[in-house]
């Protein structure tokens, strides 16, 4: 709604552009005759890139987003202008065509002043004429003027449509982890109730008069401003008003939290579509769940088709578990994906805090697993999310767990992690809750080399069926037949045709660590990187269980089938994206931290040397010398000797050393890329748990001081 248009209105209204600043009233006067307010509603194009010169524009209320379209639709040179700045100004003094498209973030409010009386106001006003000259000519430099980037998740609505979700929990500690990114962070808590019975001031008192307002934020209780305000559903006026109330502390606070409580009415509605960023948090069971889908229901009608870092985000609270249903049948319920599952606070894990009168907060536990998610989202928010890439490298890949034991120690935050081949199973086994140490045992189950025969399940199923055959032609007196399939057909068919195992005793071993779980129930987001061979594309999967991604990201070829599904064939992450930086680049992650635990050509050929080194000396002793060392060496090589070039060897190295170059390129993406040093370690030599966690951890205290600073930064 306007806020009046008569003249002297319009004429206060242009003393708070900041552009008309140090003019004098008669200056002041002689702008406000020739303006006139404009209203944009949420999402309307105020004007578009290309057309012609018009006007000159200043923002009374409300922010407006301004951005450029390129050839391809698509867009750049993201703005975000706030109460008091002006834009426009280039085609005003120009008359060239708009640059940029100006479109409207919030219900905004315009002082729009036409072309052509702009300039009869500039030949009359030599000082704004001299202050927008300079202002053009900062501009054609590069600089920007008058506007400001202001990231997106400004105002952040926490709404429940039931009580005893924890949504006052949830938006309170929200708050106070977003301030925790920064001292310079500027935070308010603002709590919006619908009780009219309780002792809060009251909105429509105060909604009209924004110094009023900020009066009556509590700023000496927390690090964070607080606000606690009643309003009354009822009051038709307050609707008319509250569009402008949600978006008038943007030029006062990098973040603003709402903490919604009221009934889904018409002012509710309002503010939803106001905010930036909604999180609708609910219960975890039935009628909860309707009611939450009856809000989502409603948002289409009142939010903007191309707006689109306006979202919404379900939370689902862990306030309550019993009857709590699975997550697969929660977004069925909701037909919309779930942003966040909250873990239940544990008895002594929060305690409430009195800010002031009728208004109180409960503040969680830095160390409870509850404000670790919200820390890890505070992050997110603010741009400052912490993601870690594991590479492949076969049993190379042990090496992640030493690295992962220096950053627990070191309290280093880890928010997602993107995992291929090796480094997708330790990434999942991280994420599902395990840590460093509990890894390790899992690893040092293979320490004895004869346990690895747990893991080697050979495709015999067409070899059963053959001998099969051979039975059946045997008793039916085609006994030629049967000797001729027995010595040259039965042996064939046990030659692994797609892989040297099948891999399902390798899914049973993970299933017994790993469960059920799905990408949903993990303590740390992750994305595993896989291979589609027919359609020649990257699989990134998020979704669904655990272990059937990991089955799939670790199809080495040649060793492990791959895996056949929806027309697809799956295999290994690690062949074409090795160390997968991109994957958390293109998630916005701005702090990377990259593990490569493949060798350098350098590693491997030393380790190669070492290994012929060993030969030699183990070939240099004589039966006389050590008749019992001498006949195990020779059997020894006579057994390699007959396996010794083998496909899956050959397979296996091959794809390595094109892997490391890809994964070079990949660390570029990274700002700290850890790479141990594994010479002298063959990639299937997992039993040697020592070295490869030893190396690991070394290199993770090498790069130490470089992940502390990045974490800091």
């Amino acid at each position: 709604m306007i806020p009046g248009r008569s003249f002297f209105n319009k004429l206060s209204l242009v003393k708070e552009i900041l552009i008309f600043e140090g003019l004098s009233w008669r200056e002041h006067n002689r702008i406000a005759r020739v303006a006139e307010l404009v209203e944009y509603n949420k999402g309307d194009v105020i004007c578009r890139q290309g057309a012609p010169a018009d006007a000159f524009y200043a923002l009374v209320s409300g922010r407006v987003y301004s951005y450029t379209m390129n050839a391809a639709g698509q867009k750049g040179g993201v703005d975000f202008l706030l109460r008091g700045m002006h834009f426009g100004i280039i085609s005003a003094l120009t008359g060239e065509d708009h640059s940029h498209s100006y479109q409207a973030v919030n219900d905004s409010v315009v002082l729009r002043i036409d072309k052509d009386s702009f300039a009869r106001v500039l030949k009359t006003t030599p000082m704004l004429a001299l202050a927008l000259s300079s202002n053009l000519s900062r501009r054609l430099r590069g600089q920007s003027v008058g506007s400001s980037r202001v990231h997106e998740n400004v105002i952040i609505t926490v709404y429940a449509p039931v009580k005893g979700s924890g949504s006052s929990t949830y938006a309170a500690n929200l708050a106070l982890f977003l301030k925790a990114q920064g001292e310079t962070k500027r935070v308010l808590l603002l709590s919006l109730s619908s009780d009219t019975a309780s002792t809060l001031p009251s909105l429509s008192e105060l909604i009209m008069d924004h110094q009023h307002v900020l009066a009556a934020i509590r700023k000496d209780a927390l690090a964070i401003h607080v606000l606690g305000l009643k309003f009354d559903s009822a009051d038709n006026g307050l609707s008319n008003r509250i569009s402008q109330f949600v978006s008038a502390f943007v030029n006062d606070y990098d973040h603003v939290v709402f903490d919604l409580s009221s009934p889904l009415d018409e002012v509710t509605l309002k503010i939803l579509a106001q905010s930036d960023v909604v999180h609708l948090v609910t219960l975890g069971f039935g009628k909860d769940l309707e009611l939450a889908r009856q809000v989502l229901d409603k948002f289409p009608p009142v939010l903007k088709e191309g707006i689109s870092f306006h979202k919404v985000k379900v939370i689902v609270s862990g306030a309550e578990r019993r009857n709590c249903l699975r997550p697969d049948k929660i977004r069925k319920i909701l037909d919309h994906d779930i942003f966040l599952n909250l873990p239940f606070i544990k008895p002594g894990e929060a305690n409430e805090e009195v800010i002031g009168e009728g208004f109180s907060l409960t503040r969680v536990a830095p160390d409870s697993d509850y404000a670790v998610i919200l820390q890890r989202l505070s992050r997110q928010i603010g741009g400052s999310l912490i993601g870690i890439a594991l590479g492949g490298g076969a049993a190379l890949g042990l090496a992640h767990v030493g690295i992962i034991r220096v950053l627990e120690k070191e309290n280093i935050p880890v928010d997602i992690i993107a995992g291929s081949s090796m480094g997708a199973l330790i990434g999942a086994l991280w994420a599902a809750g395990y840590k460093a140490d509990e890894i390790e045992v899992f690893a040092r189950e293979f320490e004895n080399k004869t346990a690895l025969l747990r893991l080697f399940d050979p495709p015999v199923q067409r070899g059963m069926v053959l001998t099969m055959v051979v039975i059946m032609l045997a008793f039916s007196s085609f006994s030629l037949l049967a000797f001729l399939f027995m010595i040259f057909i039965i042996p064939i068919a046990f030659v692994p045709i797609s892989g040297l195992i099948r891999g399902k005793a390798i899914k049973r071993w993970l299933k017994s660590k790993l469960g059920r779980r799905t990408f949903l129930h993990l303590r740390i987001p992750l994305r595993i990187v896989a291979y589609d061979l027919y359609y020649r594309r990257e699989i990134v999967i998020d979704d669904g269980l655990l272990i059937d991604a990991v089955c799939k990201s670790i199809a080495i070829p040649g060793v492990i089938r791959p895996v056949m599904e929806d027309g697809q064939m799956i295999i290994d992450g690690g062949v074409m994206n090795p160390l997968p930086t991109n994957v958390l680049v293109d998630m916005g992650v701005k702090k990377i931290i990259a593990v490569n635990v493949l060798q350098s050509p350098e590693q491997a050929s030393w380790g190669q040397k070492q290994e012929v080194e060993q030969a030699r000396q183990l070939a240099s002793v004589s039966f006389k010398d050590d008749p019992r060392r001498y006949l195990i060496n020779r059997l020894t090589r006579l057994c390699l000797g007959a396996i010794t070039p083998n496909i899956a060897d050959i397979v296996v190295r091959t794809l390595q050393a094109s892997e490391y170059i890809l994964a070079e390129k990949s660390g570029k993406q990274a700002d700290v890329l850890i790479h141990p040093d594994l010479a002298g370690i063959n990639w299937f030599e997992i039993y040697e748990a020592d070295k490869l966690l030893k190396r690991g951890v070394d290199a993770a205290v090498k790069h130490l001081p470089d992940i502390q600073a990045l974490v800091k930064r």
